[in-house]
């Protein structure tokens, strides 16, 4: 199934509405190898799904007051990769405001994504980050 824009963007439609878990089951590979750039307190490779969900989001979800969501505003398409430009809107649960600024580059086989480079303001996240 050749990647399109137009399936790239049903699932971040997920993410739009607040659904991570839902993201995360239906398009993240069991064995994705994911890496957040940077030197947050969350950068590193993820060795597979559950790595990431336990090292990375399971931290990010217990720092945010209520759910993250995420507003996409552009998506590009070369063969199996996809990057995708997006800004988030949550507040912390120190209180502070958590907008953040996100480049994701990822490459996908059979509709998942197995492989994804994160970049974003590390500075913020490590303001956040319980």
């Amino acid at each position: 199934m050749p990647l399109t824009r137009d399936y790239v963007k049903t699932a971040f439609l997920l993410l739009e509405r607040g659904l991570i878990d839902c993201f995360i089951n239906d398009y993240i590979s069991v064995d994705v190898k994911w890496t957040i750039t940077g030197s947050s307190v969350l950068a590193g490779t993820y060795i597979n799904r559950l790595d990431f969900i336990q090292r990375a989001i399971s931290r990010l979800k217990k720092s945010l007051k209520g759910t993250i969501k995420w507003q996409v505003q552009s998506i590009f398409i070369d063969g199996n990769a996809a990057i995708v430009e997006m800004r988030s809107d949550a507040v912390a649960a120190k209180g502070h405001v958590y907008n953040n600024q996100y480049a994701w580059i990822m490459k996908f086989k059979q509709g998942m994504i197995i492989e994804a480079r994160v970049y974003y303001d590390d500075v913020l996240v490590d303001q956040t980050i319980i």
